[in-house]
């Protein structure tokens, strides 16, 4: 299994969410965002034990050093669950690679992330509608469905792996079909 470094981009979207739903008391916001890069980097360096630092597969010019001054910045827009919950999942498959994963404080907040973004879902649905992605458009890619195991569909945004830019949760309601029929 491959793994990458996330972004700063992609931690702060999972904390803006963490916040917003009272995982992550304020004001620990760039602690939590710390403790989780390190633990991405540590399954990075451990799966790849001959990269050097700078050399790791992630954010062009990331350097082992920003880990420890990441800063966070809050995501505009309304927190999107089914977006959040993509990421956390992509964050947990990053950062997995290392023996203490299964066993960390970043394992369970991911996780507890990942529960709580999932619960939300279909209130949210409900309220907003889904997103279409073929409301997106000509040329942009954002947003697609993926098919899985079992013939259901799901709607995924970036690569659904990678928090695509800092507008999805704006954009994600600009393509939702409730917010669209919305005077």
């Amino acid at each position: 299994m491959s793994a990458w470094i996330v972004s700063d981009d992609h931690l702060d979207l999972l904390l803006t969410a963490a916040l917003a739903w009272k995982i992550t008391p304020p004001g620990e916001a760039d602690k939590t965002g710390r403790m989780l890069w390190r633990q991405n980097l540590a399954s990075v360096a451990y799966r790849y034990p001959h990269d050097r630092d700078g050399n790791r597969p992630g954010p062009i010019n990331f350097r082992e050093r920003h880990v420890d001054t990441y800063r966070f910045r809050p995501y505009p827009g309304q927190v999107d669950p089914e977006v959040v919950a993509a990421a956390a999942d992509s964050l947990a498959c990053q950062s997995c690679e290392h023996p203490g994963w299964s066993t960390s404080t970043a394992c369970r907040w991911t996780t507890r992330l990942r529960e709580q973004a999932t619960a939300r879902v279909a209130a949210y649905l409900k309220e907003h509608g889904p997103v279409d992605p073929q409301r997106q458009t000509r040329g942009e890619q954002g947003w697609y469905v993926v098919v899985d195991q079992d013939g259901r569909e799901h709607i995924r945004c970036g690569d659904g792996w990678s928090v695509p830019d800092r507008g999805v949760f704006t954009r994600a309601v600009e393509l939702r079909t409730l917010a669209a029929a919305k005077p």
